[in-house]
This record gives C-alpha cells, sequence and structure tokens, in this order.
C-alpha cells in the first residue's frame, strides 16, 4: 500500500489476505487510573480512516513544510480541537472488511486524494511518508493525544465497507465463493472465512495498541447477507459479536483494565435491524455490547423514535447514542445542517431517553476545504463547527438557542437498508377525497411565552386556484393564520432539492394545539381546479427562543 511505513506486521489471518501494515509502536506507559475504564460519556465522534486528519491537515499546512515534526503537531492539534468541543469518545475507523489489505488509517486513503489539488495530495502523501519514516505511528500519535486530552479512543471497524475499489483487493479477488450475491463489493458472513479475520484482526490490534475499545460499524455497508437469508442468519451475527466481546474482554485483563468497549452502529429503526440480521436485542440483553448508535445510513432523521432502542436497554448498563449526520437529505446532499437543526435533532433525542450523542461524516461541515467543486460546508468551519458538537452534550444546553426541525424526504424513497423514508403527502385529485398525513416529532412545550414557532412546507401541482385544508393535531388552522406564496421559478439545486414550481405555506404554531413528542399534520384538497398530482413536503417548523442564554 502506498504511503505505508516500510516496517509491516502480518496479522495472524496471513492466509486470508488481511496484511496489518504499522510502525512498532513504542512501549506503552502504564495505564493511568482514568484510563482503568469506560468514563461518563456524552458525545462521540466516529470517523473513516482519513476524514478526520485529511481535510483539516491540508487546510493547517499551507505555508509549512511538511516534514514529520510539523506533521505530527498539526494532527496533535486536530485532536486537541476535539477536547476544545468536549468530545468524550473519539471513533477513528482502522478496519474495512472488503478492502483486502488493510492498515491503520489508510484502508482506502487514496480514495479521499482523488479530487484534491495537485499541491495539497503532494503535501498529504509526503507529510505522512516523511512521519512514518521517522519512526512515528499515525494511529499512535492520535491515541496518545486523545489520551492527554482525557478522551477515550475506540478502533472503529467498518464491517463490510464497498467503496470504492473492494472489488479490485486480492482478498475479493482469491474468494468468489464468498462473495455477497446482489451487492459487488461485499462479502457473505454466513462463511466462516469471512468472519475469523475480523476476530484475528481485533486481538492484534488490542494486542499492539492500548486503545480504549472496539466499535463494530454495521453501516457501512450494512449488508452481510442477501436480503433473502437475512433474517434467518441473524444468530450467526450474534455469535461472532459474543466473540468479539471475548476477544475485547481477554485484551482488558491483559492490560490490567476493568472494561473495555464494544458499541456497535445500527440502523435506525428495530425494523430495519431485524431485516438485515442484527438481533440488537440479543446484543443488548445477554451483556454482548456496551454502546449503541442508531442511525440513518447517511442523513439526520428528525422523526426517529429514540424510545424504541432506550427500551431494549432498560436495566442494563448499555447506553444509546444516536447519531447526527451532518447532510440534509438525498438530492440535497451538498447542503449541512446548522447549529439550530443539530439543537433540535438532539433535543428530540434526549427528550425519549438518549445518554448522549454520536456525530457521523461530520466532515462535510467543512468539505469545500478539499473539494471547492461540492459546494458542500464551509471554509471557515473548521473549527467552529465543533462548537456546534459541544452543545449536544445535554438536553440543557440544547435547549437554549433557537431550533429548527426539519421533516424532508431523506431517500427517493429507499434507503440503503431498503427502508422507504420519503416523507410527504401526496393528493390524488381522482381520490373522492384527497387528503393525507405526516408525523411531526418535536420536543417542544410552546406554551412558555419566550417560545415562538412557525410551520412550513411546499406544494408542486398546485393550481392557482386549488384550496386546502390543514389540521394540526386535530384542530383546524384558521386560513386567516395561513400565509400563502407562489414561487415560479421553484427551488433550484443550489437552494435545496430541485423542485418545480411550487407553493409555500406558512403559519404560526403554539400549544394548544402542539404538543411535545409526536404531533399529526393533515392536508385535505377542499378545491381541485388543477390535473397535477399534488405533493406536500419538505415540512419545517422553526422555534425561536427568546430566553437569555
Amino acid at each position: 500500500m502506498r504511503g505505508m511505513h516500510r516496517k509491516t506486521a502480518v496479522l495472524s489471518a496471513l492466509a486470508l489476505g488481511f496484511i496489518f501494515f504499522t510502525a512498532v509502536a513504542a512501549e506503552q506507559a502504564a495505564t493511568s487510573e482514568e484510563t482503568q475504564g469506560p468514563r461518563d460519556c456524552r458525545l462521540i465522534i466516529n470517523w473513516d480512516e482519513a476524514s478526520m486528519w485529511t481535510h483539516p491537515l491540508t487546510y493547517l499546512q499551507r505555508g509549512k513544510e511538511p516534514q514529520a515534526e510539523n506533521v505530527k503537531a498539526l494532527l496533535e492539534e486536530i485532536v486537541d480541537e476535539h477536547a476544545k468541543a468536549k468530545v468524550d469518545r473519539l471513533v477513528h475507523c482502522v478496519f474495512a472488511l472488503s478492502h483486502g489489505t488493510v492498515s491503520p488509517g489508510f484502508k482506502s486513503f487514496y480514495r479521499h486524494t482523488i479530487h484534491m489539488s495537485e499541491s495539497d495530495r503532494i503535501y498529504v502523501k509526503t507529510g505522512i511518508r516523511h512521519l512514518e519514516q521517522a519512526g512515528y505511528d499515525l494511529i499512535q500519535v492520535i491515541l496518545d493525544r486523545a489520551h492527554e486530552n482525557k478522551m477515550e479512543f475506540v478502533a472503529g471497524m467498518r464491517m463490510n465497507d464497498r467503496h470504492q475499489g473492494s472489488t479490485q483487493t486480492p482478498f475479493y479477488k482469491e474468494h468468489p465463493e464468498w462473495k455477497l450475491e446482489g451487492f459487488s463489493g461485499g462479502l457473505d458472513y454466513k462463511y466462516e472465512g469471512v468472519r475469523k479475520p475480523l476476530l484475528a484482526f481485533a486481538e492484534e490490534f488490542l494486542e499492539r495498541y492500548d486503545v480504549d475499545g472496539i466499535e463494530l460499524d454495521w453501516l457501512r455497508w450494512c449488508h452481510m447477507f442477501t436480503r433473502a437469508e437475512a433474517e434467518q442468519n441473524a444468530g450467526i451475527l450474534t455469535g461472532f459479536v459474543a466473540q468479539m466481546r471475548k476477544v475485547v474482554d481477554q485484551a482488558a485483563g491483559r492490560r490490567g483494565r476493568t472494561k473495555l468497549l464494544l458499541g456497535v452502529r445500527v440502523p435506525q429503526t428495530i425494523d430495519e435491524c431485524k431485516s438485515l440480521g442484527f438481533d440488537v436485542r440479543a446484543w443488548v440483553q445477554d451483556g454482548l455490547v456496551d454502546y449503541l448508535c442508531p442511525s440513518d445510513f447517511f442523513y439526520t432523521d428528525f422523526n426517529m423514535r429514540t424510545e424504541d432502542f432506550v427500551a431494549l436497554t432498560s436495566g442494563t448498563n448499555c447506553k444509546v447514542y444516536p447519531t447526527v449526520h451532518p447532510v440534509i437529505s438525498q438530492r440535497n446532499d451538498h447542503q449541512v445542517h446548522s447549529p439550530a437543526s443539530y439543537r433540535a435533532a438532539a433535543k428530540n433525542h434526549y427528550a425519549f431517553g438518549a445518554d448522549g450523542i454520536s456525530s457521523y461524516n461530520y466532515q462535510y461541515n467543512w468539505y469545500v476545504l478539499l473539494y471547492p467543486h461540492r459546494k458542500l460546508g464551509s471554509v471557515d468551519a473548521w473549527p467552529r463547527a465543533f462548537g456546534y458538537l459541544t452543545e449536544l452534550r445535554d438536553e440543557q444546553s440544547v435547549s437554549r438557542g433557537d431550533r429548527h426541525y426539519m421533516y424532508h424526504p431523506l431517500w427517493d424513497p429507499r434507503a440503503n437498508t431498503g427502508a422507504v423514508k420519503h416523507d410527504v403527502i401526496e393528493l390524488a385529485r381522482d381520490d373522492a377525497s384527497p387528503s393525507g398525513t405526516q408525523r411531526l416529532r418535536m420536543a417542544e412545550d410552546l406554551e412558555s411565552p419566550q417560545l415562538f414557532a412557525d410551520l412550513e412546507f411546499k406544494v408542486t401541482g398546485m393550481a392557482a386556484d386549488d384550496q386546502i385544508a390543514i389540521e394540526f393535531n386535530g384542530q383546524r388552522v384558521p386560513a386567516e393564520n395561513v400565509e400563502r406564496t407562489f414561487d415560479p421559478d421553484g427551488q433550484s439545486k443550489d437552494e435545496g432539492r430541485e423542485l418545480p414550481g411550487f407553493y409555500l405555506y406558512r403559519f404560526p404554531l403554539g400549544s394548544p394545539p402542539a404538543k411535545s413528542g409526536d404531533n399529526e399534520l393533515a392536508i385535505r384538497l377542499t378545491n381541485s381546479a388543477g390535473t397535477d398530482k399534488l405533493v406536500a413536503q419538505e415540512f419545517e417548523i422553526m422555534v425561536r427562543d427568546e430566553r437569555p442564554r
């Protein structure tokens, strides 16, 4: 693998083609009292193999020589920014199954340099090479700095990553009998030959690095079996998680530690988990996992039922950390959430029992640092956007400041898991009484005199003389309270999801009829004057908080 240290260590899974390139770690100092066992955690950030540092490293290095000490200092500065944001647990991906050659920090590193400028690409390649030639281990540098900052460092493992290039790895090519039918680049977990190397990798990694645990990322890319066999093979994955628990516990014993963590990143609904073969209930009730990060594959869902996972963990020590993602939705993957919408999502999670918040793909807040043509995020979001995370540590902080709840159609219409996540209300004119409803989860008590809220949504396919009646939690919204404006140009790609001309509806919201929790918006077509199907979408509630912060 290009750009890696020349000293290599071959894993016990050598025969299966999993090769682990790393510098021999320096002798570890005795573990301090603070790292003997897991500490209280409220905020987790999960990084893939390079996104934690590739983007800011190229930004911070400008004007500096790409020498080993400079690169090491910049890596440490990046970790320090996490500490300033009060991140409790830093998860760094060190493994991806489908990438046959596996290395800490570099499983598919060059995927991140494809669109970089030539100068940035040269800097990263040269700088990391100098770092390693000077005897530094990238993972060890990040790990040590995290511990200096009293942060936990957890090694992330992507369980079936199918990013670009996964079909070209030697392991994938050498074992065609283990390929996952219907999912190019994936491997089928019903075969022991697929599962065994992951346990071997984890065992050797935990021997080499004094990390605080392992996180199994089942969402990349979520399919471990064929669709037809997933549910019936759930026991195979439960057995695998039990084996991983044993590996983690044995590592804790060797290091004289009270406990090492085993966390899992899973789909955001119990039904999705079940359909994919993830028996999360068994994992929790059997004491196999220490925390869950339920999550959509790529977007933040403001309607997520956090309480379903909280119920699974009742009476156990397992924690629940729902996930927020920066990117808004499919077809609007060039805009990121604001502090107000992060607060709203977190407030919903806490209201239904979350122990904290996790984040994923957070680099999209400053993605423009490397890929200006993507128009995603902003340059000045590094490191400012870390401050958004700080507010998500508890329910009190997210209850101060404005909140922006966004109920957009996340996928068109199915997510990678197979679940339909396309929140719209469609009104077919040929129905006897065209109507529809939308659930809107909002953890707000709008009876407070210092809170002001507005609800808005867009309707496409509407003629000028069309009329709709709106109800909120069964109560009719007076027509005189509703503002309706027409946008003939529609919504361009730069503005969000592309839409044709639409009518924007907006009205103030209070309690009653609004309530904290799940609300129902109902729309009925009362006068039909056009021919096209009406689609109401992009429902949003803006809560303005005028209490002193």
